[in-house]
């Protein structure tokens, strides 16, 4: 839907996070009882988990047809109301203390299909619900920064799990500079404007810069065992799922990808920017199937990045101080990759034998192989 669309145009100023910020309430676009049966049932969410009636709450939930409110086209509405039913789905199947569940019962999956086909994503949650989407400042007037957000959908009520989503939510809002800068870049390229070439070079080296000072504030208020433990359950993916009353799929079980962080849109876009190449392996696959997980316009913003435009022209120019720049920039983004595999084995790793990432991958190896390629871009002559 185009005017879906409109909330998740990338910026210089809010990069690939939902605009101008997140509904937090859909009680202006849905008849009263039903806004307020949903909303009732978002605010108790991690109590009705904790309780272990979640499952209980859902079943009885009634089957609320979506369809005049996708009709109406108003984009912050129907990406809250997916939110929602991706949480509640979630929540269902992974009610703590028991077996994961092999449905999702028709009051959650006919309304969360209906909703995910509008936006254009699979009936999951993803990245975007789960973070892009995810926040709201507690000083209306100041920044988005990790200290001044709070989540407006939670699984748990534990303060390392909003930490953890927050601090993803400050990284990208300090990502929007460069991803500002990234159409200047290629249209400088093009005009061979060496000048602007170098300055949108540093944007993007200082974004980096900054990505990493949030990043290492991870460990203040998110521990790693907590994380694996009690966070982590609620976004693997789906295997083998029912959804119940779904026409389309014919009573035949899905399976989904669970959210990651390999669907935020910041790493690929600069990635394609910096001309950078990857070895074809089966999580270079992987990653083209997380764009499917991503808000349209971010999808099409990396398929029209250039991957080849910046690199042929900086070795063309052989300019020593342009060469610079740009191994400086490509510097920073091996020392953000570097320091999330530290992560990963923190919070991942060393947690257990098993290092199967959310989105089902053995991530480990892999990446310190894109660590290894990206430092093999370096221009060195």
């Amino acid at each position: 839907m185009r005017n879906q669309q409109v909330c998740w145009q990338p910026s210089s100023e809010m990069g690939f996070l939902i605009q101008p910020t997140p509904l937090p309430s859909l009680a202006d676009y849905l008849l009263p009882d039903i806004a307020q049966h949903l909303d009732s049932i978002s605010a108790s969410l991690s109590i009705d988990i904790a309780d272990g009636i979640i499952r209980q709450t859902l079943d009885e939930l009634p089957v609320y047809d979506m369809t005049e409110l996708i009709a109406e086209g108003q984009s912050l509405a129907i990406e809250r109301a997916c939110q929602l039913y991706c949480y509640f789905a979630s929540a269902y199947v992974f009610m703590p203390h028991a077996e994961p569940a092999t449905k999702i019962p028709a009051g959650v999956a006919i309304p969360l299909v209906q909703l995910s086909d509008a936006v254009e994503r699979p009936p999951i949650l993803s990245y975007a619900p789960y973070t892009l989407a995810n926040w709201q400042k507690i000083d209306p007037d100041g920044d988005i920064v990790v200290d001044n957000l709070q989540l407006l959908q939670k699984f748990i009520t534990k303060r390392d799990a909003a930490w953890f989503t927050l601090i993803h939510v400050d990284i990208e809002k300090r990502a929007a500079p460069a991803i500002g800068a990234i159409p200047t870049l290629l249209t400088a390229v093009a005009q061979n404007d060496l000048d602007t070439v170098s300055m949108s070079l540093m944007v993007i080296h200082d974004a980096l810069l900054a990505m990493m000072t949030t990043l290492k504030r991870m460990p203040e208020h998110c521990h790693p065992q907590v994380y694996y433990h009690e966070v982590r359950p609620y976004i693997f993916g789906f295997e083998n799922v029912i959804y119940e009353g779904v026409d389309k799929f014919g009573g035949k079980a899905q399976s989904f990808r669970g959210e990651t962080g390999a669907q935020s849109s910041i790493i690929p876009a600069l990635v394609r920017a910096l001309g950078l190449s990857h070895e074809e392996t089966s999580m270079t696959q992987h990653l083209r199937i997380m764009r499917d997980y991503m808000p349209r316009p971010h999808r099409d913003f990396i398929i029209s990045i250039d991957d080849s435009a910046l690199r042929g022209y900086i070795v063309q120019q052989k300019n020593t101080p342009l060469r610079d720049v740009h191994n400086e920039t490509l510097q920073q983004l091996l020392a953000f990759r570097k320091m999330h595999l530290r992560f990963a084995a923190s919070y991942i790793a060393n947690q257990s034998a098993d290092s199967l990432g959310t989105g089902g991958t053995d991530f480990m190896h892999w990446l310190q192989q894109l660590i290894d390629e990206t430092q093999a871009h370096l221009i060195t002559s």
